[in-house]
């Protein structure tokens, strides 16, 4: 099984054993239901008998699997071959592959429920850490109250942002709409060196001036929001979690057997995980 985030892009490769005459391309909920692409030769591949399509997930695509059909003819005969994709609504932080090899599986009958369980555990990292460590894919405008965010020292004043993992494109005004004033040349990202460090921005520096903290302003800020990069912890913290959630499934009374060391009992809580995402965790979401 392939996985892949709305929004993101999917290569699709099929063995068709055989060269194709009006090969073409279908995806289909894998529950049933109404193409999301196709049928379409459209962008379709061809080296020997193999075919490629890459698929450009649309971003409103709903999380769940997937039918990839590559259908045409070998002389008279119909041939059709299948790939399994799973789609899910935001990006995911360790893959499939990686989870797979872990757990020492080679078959494909348990890739859906895996791949469910990485996008649950992803999300479930984010809501813990309070923040999430994908970045948008295109720049986008947050309003922001600057009451509690200001600090002033030495340096100047400097506005708490949210996360943003990228600076191109950003675009920083001031005032309410609609009569936004433009500072961007104006402003500074800090720390100045995160994103060198795969870190993200989390603060804006007024050079020369200061940030409204009063009269019902407000700042603008277009940004690409999130992290540059999925830390290393994080992807580590994703893989171990999605492996015991995995595990679950053999102990429903929290019990696990195993020939080698005999019974395990899963606890509540995984320390492991947690001394991973601890250093990412926001103030007041611990």
């Amino acid at each position: 099984m392939i996985t892949v985030a709305a929004g993101q892009s999917a290569a699709l490769v099929w063995a068709a054993g055989a060269v194709l005459d009006n090969a073409q391309v279908t995806i289909s909920p894998a529950a049933g239901g109404a193409p999301v692409l196709g049928p379409t030769a459209a962008g379709l591949g061809v080296s020997g008998t193999t075919y490629s399509l890459v698929w450009q997930v649309p971003s409103n695509t709903a999380q769940g699997s997937y039918t990839a059909v590559l259908a045409g003819t070998s002389g008279a005969d119909p041939v059709e071959v299948e790939l399994d994709v799973f789609v899910s609504s935001l990006p995911l932080y360790e893959t499939l592959a990686e989870v797979k090899e872990r757990l020492k599986i080679t078959d494909t009958d348990r890739d859906a429920r895996l791949a469910h369980l990485l996008a649950t555990t992803s999300r479930s990292i984010d809501k813990t850490c309070g923040r999430r460590f994908y970045l948008d894919p295109s720049p986008v405008a947050r309003i922001l109250n600057p009451k509690g965010r200001v600090t002033v020292d030495q340096d100047g004043w400097h506005l708490l942002t949210a996360d943003i993992g990228d600076v191109d494109g950003l675009a920083v005004a001031v005032g309410r709409a609609p009569g936004w004033s433009d500072v961007t040349a104006l402003v500074e990202a800090e720390p100045t060196d995160a994103l060198e460090q795969l870190k993200p921005v989390t603060s804006l520096l007024r050079l020369g001036g200061s940030w409204p903290v009063g009269g019902g302003q407000r700042v603008q800020v277009t940004a690409r929001w999130g992290w540059p990069a999925v830390p290393d912890e994080v992807r580590e913290a994703t893989a171990l979690l999605t492996l015991r959630l995995f595990k679950r499934t053999d102990s429903p009374e929290g019990v696990l057997g195993s020939s080698e060391w005999g019974v395990v009992r899963v606890s509540r809580q995984d320390p492991d995980v947690y001394a991973l995402i601890q250093s990412y965790i926001l103030p007041g979401f611990a």
